[in-house]
């Protein structure tokens, strides 16, 4: 390698995620529609690896379970299919760990919780049988962390809500049973912020608006500030050190929008959705969070529906991946100096003079985190 083709390199990848802040940015606060599913679903799971989004199974028109897998292409805006799973699921867990999927319990389009698991390999575009649960679940909800995977609530064999946690070591491969939520919930959600899993919503009858912080470090739930709207099968996902919470049913179909700041323990409302949808798994892109699917009126009607929603852009967060970080800094350092056009073709300008400097950089001191 040539010298200073590291810093060359540097250079342009900063001024690649540049160009892409800009375009995000310009537009925050909003939804965008984006290439439709090629199935209906709802009721489904989905997870990201690398490039690449997908949605399994799910209930499809008819009120039938499906074995369909879609493979969604960030950069082109496309779908695809890729291999069916062994069985038809819906009401689904569904985490990505270490490069592959893990499809775990649901229903098969009877309401009766199921056990297995199936693991898909993308790079063989094949599903294998994984361990299965030590109690049956559907319409539990999965996070990945830290190499294992969690497991929270659900319905039992028997259409029971339960309040466990389930823990899975893919090393072993074994589960474990880790501390019971503070509330039984099925239909709820969980997301990943930091060294915690917030599980949000949910219902057990009535719908729940319920925020309880699980701690896998020393197994301990702590209760945070309730959502303020009540509801359950929302679409919910981490961005930054906040959480969407969007859509969702029970005692309605909602359009509402909650965001979540887990360092405030405070919630705000963005912008409602502009196709109210529930039982749709949303998943986190680089600057913002898709939302594939779901049903349209309350308990059914799915739809191909797809768009994805840009969150409020925070004071400092230049490559708008909705955390201040390292990553802020090195993009205000590559665009420091006099700025080349209006303030929206400069983004590291977060004071608006026209120019990127140590005001700039107090800023995103300030801001940190």
């Amino acid at each position: 390698m040539k010298p200073g083709a590291d810093v060359s390199c540097w250079r342009i990848s900063i001024t690649a995620a540049l160009v892409i802040a800009q375009s995000a940015l310009a537009q925050t606060n909003t939804w965008i529609v984006r290439a439709p599913l090629n199935i209906a679903r709802q009721e489904t799971g989905a997870a990201r690896i690398d490039q690449i989004a997908y949605v399994a199974g799910g209930l499809v028109p008819g009120f039938q379970a499906t074995t369909t897998v879609e493979a969604y292409d960030i950069e082109k805006d496309a779908w695809d299919f890729v291999a069916p799973m062994p069985q038809p699921r819906d009401h689904l867990a569904m985490v990505a760990l270490d490069g592959k999927l893990y499809v775990i319990g649901g229903y098969a389009g009877d309401a009766i919780a199921k056990s297995e698991m199936f693991i898909f390999d993308p790079e063989s575009n094949r599903w294998s049988l994984g361990t299965a649960l030590p109690s049956a679940r559907g319409a539990a909800w999965a996070v990945a962390h830290e190499g294992k995977i969690y497991l929270f609530g659900g319905k039992n064999a028997a259409g029971v809500t339960q309040q466990t946690t389930f823990i899975f070591d893919p090393q072993g491969p074994s589960w474990s049973q880790g501390a019971n939520m503070p509330t039984a919930r099925e239909h709820l959600n969980a997301a990943v912020v930091g060294q915690f899993i917030y599980v949000i919503g949910g219902r057990n009858g009535p719908s729940s608006n319920a925020n309880h912080r699980y701690n896998p470090s020393d197994n301990s739930w702590t209760i945070m500030a309730n959502m303020p709207t009540a509801r359950s099968a929302s679409a919910t996902a981490a961005f930054g050190h906040r959480i969407i919470v969007a859509g969702g049913e029970v005692p309605q179909l909602f359009a509402v929008n909650e965001i979540y700041d887990t360092i405030d323990n405070t919630w705000s409302l963005g912008a409602p959705m502009p196709v109210p949808r529930h039982g749709v798994s949303a998943v986190s892109l680089d600057t913002s969070i898709l939302v594939p699917g779901g049903g349209i009126i309350q308990g059914f009607l799915p739809t191909t529906h797809t768009d994805i929603y840009i969150p409020p852009q925070i004071l400092g967060d230049i490559t708008g991946d909705g955390a201040v970080n390292i990553d802020d800094l090195l993009a205000l350092i590559s665009a420091w100096g006099p700025c080349p056009g209006p303030p929206t073709a400069c983004p590291a300008d977060l004071d608006d003079n026209n120019a990127v400097n140590v005001d700039d950089l107090l800023l995103i001191i300030a801001n940190w985190g």
